[in-house]
């Protein structure tokens, strides 16, 4: 091989790798993930990759942990705060969320899911009181696939701004 084809090879290769390094770049710029791991049984345990659309009833939603929730999270489950819970949205802007009543949580009327006074270790869990409304730009979450969730019957709406961004499942226990 002559020097020029040697050079014209190399340039090649640095120019294939150029596209490489600035998609690699804008991707460690993002602010949010794109992938994520779900340690939590509440959702298919696994990698979720985000996806584009508005936040939406029986979506995934990755967001960080909300206030009335922080403490406890910090406490116990250290993970969250570090990172994000991932959730599906059970409810939005308009329902009636009610976690005040003897049938624990109740959305539009319906019987959801019960709430906890303590966690799975005697440990007493946030509980969001309240019957309301949503508003527009928020979300209560929850999961009825474990009857133990760290979920919005704890810690109350999420909203809009706490909003990491919409995932689907990429690879979990579920679909591998």
């Amino acid at each position: 091989m002559t020097v020029e084809k040697r050079r014209r090879a190399v340039r090649t290769v640095l120019w294939g790798l150029v596209p490489v390094a600035v998609a690699g770049v804008a991707v460690a710029a993002l602010p949010h993930p794109i992938f994520l791991y779900n340690p939590s049984p509440s959702v298919p345990t696994g990698y979720y990759v985000r996806t584009v659309g508005a936040p939406a009833k029986g979506r995934l939603i990755a967001f960080h942990v909300p206030p009335l929730g922080r403490d406890y999270a910090s406490a116990h489950v250290p993970y969250l705060v570090r990172g994000s819970i991932l959730k599906p949205i059970a409810a939005s802007g308009g329902d009636t969320v009610c976690t005040t009543g003897p049938e624990g949580l109740t959305i539009n009327g319906n019987p959801i899911a019960p709430i906890a006074e303590r966690d799975r270790r005697g440990v007493q869990l946030p509980h969001w009181r309240d019957c309301r409304r949503l508003r527009r730009d928020e979300y209560f979450v929850v999961s009825t696939r474990i009857p133990n969730s760290f979920d919005s019957r704890y810690y109350g709406p999420v909203t809009s701004a706490e909003i990491i961004g919409i995932f689907r499942p990429l690879s979990t226990d579920e679909n591998s």
